[in-house]
């Protein structure tokens, strides 16, 4: 008996020094002199070409949407060459994985996780609004548009398990939301903001707040730094683009934020770079809230952060080099050969559309019109890239921004001088240092 209680003992011993080397070799310390890289990579809007076909109805789709749905494939395909080259430790995605939620889409962007998984990153996603319940999950053929199964919430999370659900050392009970550490004294708050699927608004309940605060105890006593990771923005990233993409809440959420110190938030949705900050005046604590631009609109880039205990953070975007990769890869495609011409041309004509419309109800001479979409269409691209006030000067004096500056008061007008009152000069590149 006495033999074998002993031989218990032993295995119970191997077994828990086992998982203790096990444990501290799946979640390592930063120390103070090193630093890990991230990638971020928001609103990728994956589209299976097995949902899709070259058809007219398919082509006036394309057209009618600001993402170059065409190719999220491709673009995903730059973006894990980058990582197996680049090898950054973690890798996000900050919701609209798929394009409306198709279940196709799901199990294919799952397989393209996978695939960068094996690289030795490790991968977190969080759902954005089109992920989920989505009753416009296309499928196009024969010439027609049909709708196809889309996935709930416990789809999600079995599809996702090996991206951070599994890994999770704590839930919230309301939400999608998820507590990681990847290391040991660096965590990541993954949060499911989305109000009601697959609406585009967003909001975090007072139970899920809750929630928030016990995590950051949790970080608190072991003495980790701590980042969120969520859809939508927390700040308005825009003076008139704010609605449905800014949390609902963003007050309480803010006041949340900095009484637990919270200093990095990471989101997308908006589809533009841009970069916002806010500062307490009670706590003195600042928050900044990052805007990762969609993988699939112009100019067609991701983020990168690096984070050291020493020096803080450091956030660039890094261009997809579409060119490179169609050469490399022997494409035929001329459109991904001479990328960067066809995309700005893509998002002129694609997203300023819209505008155009707006600027074909002015007063105003046809000679006039044109001259204010020209304008209009420049600013798009520096707004939406991230550079607001590169060339600004030169914008300011052509004869399109004149016209806009003697329009009475319309969208146009309001549209044109909320891109200008924007005086960070680059979204693109921000230091962040520790507190």
């Amino acid at each position: 008996m006495k033999k074998t209680m002993l031989i218990i003992g032993i295995l119970i011993l191997i077994f828990t020094v086992a998982t203790a080397c096990l444990n501290n070799r799946e979640v390592p310390m930063i120390n103070i002199d090193e630093s890990i890289k991230m990638y971020i990579v928001a609103d990728p809007h994956y589209m299976s070409e097995k949902m899709t076909e070259d058809s007219d109805i398919y082509t006036n789709y394309l057209n009618s949407v600001d993402r170059m749905m065409r190719y999220t494939g491709v673009f995903l395909d730059v973006v894990e060459d980058d990582i197996k080259n680049d090898k950054p430790d973690i890798v996000v995605f900050p919701g609209d994985l798929t394009n409306n939620g198709s279940k196709v889409n799901h199990l294919e962007f799952e397989k393209r996780l996978e695939r960068i998984k094996k690289t030795g990153a490790k991968v977190y996603v969080v759902p954005g609004n089109h992920d989920l319940n989505n009753g416009k999950a296309l499928h196009f053929k024969d010439d027609k548009i049909y709708i196809t199964d889309n996935i709930n919430e416990k789809d999600f999370t079995e599809i996702y398990s090996d991206y951070g659900y599994d890994e999770a050392i704590s839930r919230d009970e309301n939400t999608l939301s998820y507590l990681v550490k990847p290391y040991k004294n660096f965590w990541l708050l993954m949060l499911d903001t989305t109000k009601d699927y697959p609406e585009p608004g967003g909001y975090i309940n007072r139970d899920t707040l809750n929630w928030i605060v016990s995590c950051s105890n949790m970080a608190k006593e072991e003495n980790a730094e701590i980042i969120v990771v969520m859809h939508h923005n927390l700040l308005d990233h825009s003076d008139i683009i704010w609605e449905d993409y800014t949390v609902d809440n963003n007050t309480s959420v803010l006041n949340t934020f900095h009484e637990i110190g919270i200093q990095v938030v990471l989101s997308g949705h908006i589809h533009i770079q841009d970069f916002k900050s806010h500062t307490s005046v009670e706590t003195g604590n600042t928050i900044y809230d990052i805007a990762t631009s969609s993988l699939p609109v112009f100019t067609h880039q991701y983020g990168q952060l690096i984070y050291s205990p020493s020096n803080g953070y450091d956030y660039e975007t890094i261009k997809l080099d579409v060119e490179k990769y169609a050469l490399e890869n022997n494409l035929e495609d001329e459109n991904l050969l001479s990328f960067n011409e066809y995309a700005e041309q893509f998002f002129v004509d694609n997203l300023c559309h819209t505008h155009k419309d707006s600027i074909e109800l002015l007063d105003i001479p046809d000679e006039y019109k044109e001259e204010v979409y020209k304008t209009v269409a420049e600013m798009n691209k520096k707004y939406f890239s991230g550079y607001r006030n590169e060339s600004l000067k030169e914008l300011i004096e052509t004869k399109g921004f004149e016209i806009v500056e003697g329009l009475g008061e319309c969208f146009i007008q309001e549209y044109i001088m909320g891109m200008i009152k924007d005086q960070n000069a680059d979204n693109n590149k921000l230091h962040i240092p520790i507190k």
